[in-house]
């Protein structure tokens, strides 16, 4: 080594000064609150004085300083709590492909169920607002400008352990207001947003072409990033395949189109012998790709998936242009610091890090760190260890893996790799000749409904093909650093430690229950899904709502929380009821997890009064209904539970059975905790019925700002005047209750108060 030549200060390296970043704007996020000024100051402090670290600190400062501003202006933006529900008129433009769900009602007109990003002229609004306009007869186009009566509210969803977290979304989304349309007149067509009005003209032209045409929504998926088209099944089918990351544009797709256009390009360039000279056609062929590959993630909506990747995919170009390519880690943590400056909040998107992780994996390879291969080998070798690096990030954010995805993608990805820019192609033939493009299109159409075809014969056909899982982060950690292990170069004694590493992914880890009882109230917003826990058993009473291509609660709450606790079998399922606030999640649980035994659906026993078993030392007891006929809310399952402490779970029983209740043992009522029936309406809860139950601790499964005023301020006076705590899962997140120690006083858990995020609402009423 030339002694003149002094390599860098390893503070002064861009990879770890990166490092630094990150974990400033990682802190952030880790907050509940976001630090003051105070704070800041004394973090500030040590950038300012002469010490080795100071360059590595001022990274790390810049990280906090940067994400706590960006913060501060996302909350500034948000309508406030206490606005919500205010109607106003607003002038604005569709600022987004709207998505569109149509159905017919009873007298033959065609109804549409539209949503879409608006972004009103008053700066004095959020600047984007998540808009809803159910049952409507209009028709709308990204770009146009209407005049809306809006209904605003303010940012806010359910919160669980385990579950997703909808205020972050819409923190990444940049959404600081939902809203739901009154009334509406259009405006003619707003100004700006030429390549908003491109993409609808180019999908509009596309829908009006293939009409329904099975492959149609795959096809417009693919070439012009608009997922409005693909239902719920297709996507389940995608997931079970694991083949996602195939449908939503993403790097895959970008590095696709540059590098079909730099094979094209270098061949057509290679053909001049002059123009070689003037310019190589290998330098003209990377600059011209990297061009339409610009060209195509802004046609492509320009989300942050495609945004991501063409940052990283310039950048590569860039190191590959100045022959800085021997060192990768250097461009990606170019790349990485690149994003998280222009956007700290993409740090929480799943996305990243799967994006960032498969490229590290695919130059690990490429550069033959492992075993030198080549062709079909290479290829093997590829999606055997992308599979293993990133089953443990799968895992992590999506609570499951699909066990056949390397198979299913040694053959789609080529599929895929080969179709992705005949579409392109197609497209743009559509566009200069009708006829020969529309042959085109009809043929890309029917490649896609193929494709769409098989994967969903394969979704059906392969045995238990997604398994869930959701082990805790150490644990995933762990078996990240092992699949590393696994492929490290021959001879290094660490390789077989990989294994080791890997191993608690397949022994979950069941949390413990405190006191021999725990009873957790989920949030699923208005609807009721509780889960009940002993040393060695689990029950699940009801599983909220699900709406069709909308919140399934059963997915998005209950599954996930189950496995976050480690649980992978229900022992009993009890159904108060078959309304869809109850029932509507119990598909989807069904789809997840084995079920030992179920009380009040359609495939187990009915619920009736008298049945008891005992758990652990728990007893269980069904106190109603009898063989009388009963109206549907009345006809609720009431189940008591005695342990450590005593809880009744009554369903939506109503007046009528709370009498009965009442005639049939009152002493049986008297309980510690109560789910209040019918969700605190005020046709429950009466007079007499809480004297008997006199409960300690009361808890309402009633929706934020709930739309049917639950709880009712009547009945929580009612609650009120006996002492009891009072608790609403709209409000407060999942409460879950337990008791210590005989005697002590019940424990109350808020998942909002204990686990809530600076980006995520208060715990107001």
């Amino acid at each position: 080594m030339d002694p003149g030549r002094r390599r860098p200060a390893l503070a002064g390296d861009l990879r770890l000064l990166t490092l630094g970043f990150t974990a400033g704007v990682l802190l952030v996020h880790a907050l509940r609150q976001l630090p003051g000024l105070l704070p800041l100051l004394l973090l500030i402090v040590p950038v300012l004085l002469p010490w080795r670290g100071r360059q590595l600190w001022t990274a790390f400062t810049f990280g906090v300083l940067l994400t706590v501003w960006c913060g501060q202006a996302a909350l500034a933006d948000r309508w406030p709590p206490e606005r919500h529900g205010e109607e106003l008129w607003v002038q604005g433009a569709v600022a987004s492909l709207p998505e569109v769900r149509r159905s017919s009602s009873a007298d033959g007109a065609v109804r549409s169920d539209w949503r879409f990003e608006f972004t009103p002229e008053d700066r004095a609004l959020p600047r984007h607002i998540r808009v809803s306009w159910y049952r409507s007869e209009v028709s709308l186009r990204g770009g146009e400008c209407w005049r809306l009566k809006l209904r605003l509210r303010s940012p806010h969803g359910s919160l669980n352990p385990g579950g997703f977290d909808y205020e972050a979304w819409l923190l990444r989304q940049q959404v600081g207001a939902l809203a739901t349309v009154r009334e509406g007149e259009p405006c003619g067509v707003a100004a700006g947003q030429p390549l908003l009005k491109l993409r609808q003209a180019i999908v509009s032209h596309l829908q009006a072409r293939l009409g329904e045409h099975p492959g149609a929504a795959l096809l417009i998926a693919l070439s012009m990033g608009d997922t409005s088209g693909l239902r719920d099944g297709d996507w389940e089918v995608f997931r079970r395949t694991g083949t996602t990351h195939l449908v939503a544009i993403s790097g895959m797709h970008l590095v696709v189109i540059a590098g079909f256009a730099f094979l094209c390009l270098r061949w057509l360039w290679s053909l001049s012998p002059r123009l070689c000279l003037w310019l190589p056609a290998q330098r003209l062929a990377l600059y011209g790709s990297a061009l339409l590959a610009v060209i195509y993630a802004f046609l492509a909506g320009f989300q942050p998936p495609v945004a991501r990747a063409m940052f990283m995919l310039l950048i590569l170009v860039v190191a590959a242009a100045a022959h800085r390519l021997d060192q990768p880690s250097r461009a990606l943590a170019l790349a990485w610091l690149l994003i998280l400056l222009l956007d700290p909040f993409a740090v929480l998107a799943p996305g990243l890090w799967l994006s960032f992780g498969a490229v590290a994996a695919i130059f690990y390879l490429s550069r033959g760190r492992w075993r030198a291969a080549t062709g079909w080998r290479l290829a093997l070798q590829l999606q055997l260890l992308l599979s293993l690096v990133l089953a443990p990030l799968t895992l992590g954010y999506f609570h499951g893996f699909a066990w056949a995805s390397p198979l299913i993608n040694l053959l789609a990805v080529p599929l895929f790799t080969l179709l992705s820019p005949l579409l392109l192609v197609a497209v743009l033939v559509a566009g200069v000749s009708d006829t020969v493009g529309g042959w085109l299109l009809l043929r890309a159409a029917d490649a896609m409904a193929w494709s769409l075809q098989a994967l969903r014969f394969l979704s059906e056909q392969l045995p238990q093909a997604w398994i869930p899982g959701s082990p805790p982060w150490p644990a995933l950690a762990l078996a990240v650093i092992g699949a590393v292990l696994l492929f490290v170069p021959r001879g290094l004694p660490l390789r077989r430690l990989g294994v080791l590493c890997c191993l608690p992914l397949l022994f979950p880890v069941r949390a413990p229950v405190v006191g021999g009882l725990e009873i957790t109230a989920l949030d699923v917003g208005q609807g009721l899904a509780v889960v009940v826990r002993t040393p060695q058993h689990v029950l699940l009473f009801d599983a909220g709502p699900a709406f069709d291509e909308g919140f399934d609660a059963g997915a998005s709450v209950v599954v996930p929380y189950l496995l976050q606790q480690g649980i992978r079998e229900i022992d009993l399922l009890l159904l108060s009821h078959g309304d869809n606030d109850h029932a509507g999640g119990v598909a989807a649980v069904r789809r997840s997890l084995p079920i030992a035994r179920e009380i009040g659906t359609a495939h187990g026993t009915p619920c009736r009064d008298g049945e008891r078993w005992i758990w652990d030392g728990v007893a269980f007891e069904l106190l109603h209904p009898d063989d009388a006929h009963w109206s549907s809310n009345n006809s609720s399952c009431v189940l008591r539970i005695g342990g450590s402490f005593s809880a009744l779970l009554p369903g939506d029983i109503e007046r009528a059975a709370e009498a009965r209740l009442l005639q049939r043992d009152p002493a049986a009522l008297a309980v510690d905790l109560l789910l209040t029936p019918h969700h605190g309406s005020r046709t429950s809860s009466t007079a007499p019925f809480v004297q008997a139950v006199a409960p300690a601790v009361v808890v309402h499964s009633a929706g934020w700002r709930s739309r049917f005023g639950h709880p009712r301020p009547e009945i929580s006076e009612r609650y009120a005047q006996l002492g009891a705590q009072q608790y609403t899962t709209g409000v407060s997140g999942a409460i879950r209750v337990w008791r210590g120690a005989p005697g002590a006083p019940l424990q109350v858990e808020s998942r909002r108060a204990q686990a809530a995020r600076w980006w995520n609402a208060a715990a107001q009423p």
